[in-house]
């Protein structure tokens, strides 16, 4: 259950954020060295990777892993986004199932083979992230989404 390096995805995540933050809609970038360099972020939060583990899921699995400017990811910490950022992930999770995107495959087979069962699966780890925290979180910052 120890921290594992999640960096590896920026690239393949940044398909569908196209530069920019997950949360906020500022720009990211994903190439070291930028003074922009993206995070990628845990959307429900790794604090609670046993009340997950227990129901058999991963939580460094790449349907719970955005990019995220660096400060909104400190920001953010290890509280869980209010319910609306969850359609977000829902809504990113199913353009890459449908754009047959090499990402696809891995979140059915972490999610569910049906969009309701993804939905519902969603739903039920952001339910038991709810659980084990106290308030939601929001960006302080929120440009005019582009996705």
């Amino acid at each position: 259950m120890r921290r594992k390096d999640i960096t590896s995805v920026r690239d393949s995540l940044n398909g569908y954020q196209k530069g920019k933050c997950f949360y906020s809609f500022q720009d990211i970038s994903v190439n070291p060295g930028n003074a922009n360099l993206s995070e990628v972020d845990h959307f429900l939060p790794h604090v609670n990777k046993i009340s997950h583990a227990n129901e058999g899921v991963n939580i460094n699995g790449v349907w719970n892993l955005v990019l995220a400017e660096s400060r909104i990811n400190r920001e953010k910490s290890a509280r869980v986004p209010a319910i609306r950022f969850l359609y977000r992930l829902f809504n990113r999770n199913e353009f890459y199932i449908s754009s047959k995107h090499p990402l696809a495959e891995t979140i059915i087979n972490q999610t569910g083979k049906t969009k309701e069962q993804r939905r519902a699966f969603l739903q039920k780890q952001y339910d038991i992230a709810k659980t084990n925290s106290i308030i939601t979180w929001e960006p302080g910052i929120e440009l005019k989404g582009t996705f």
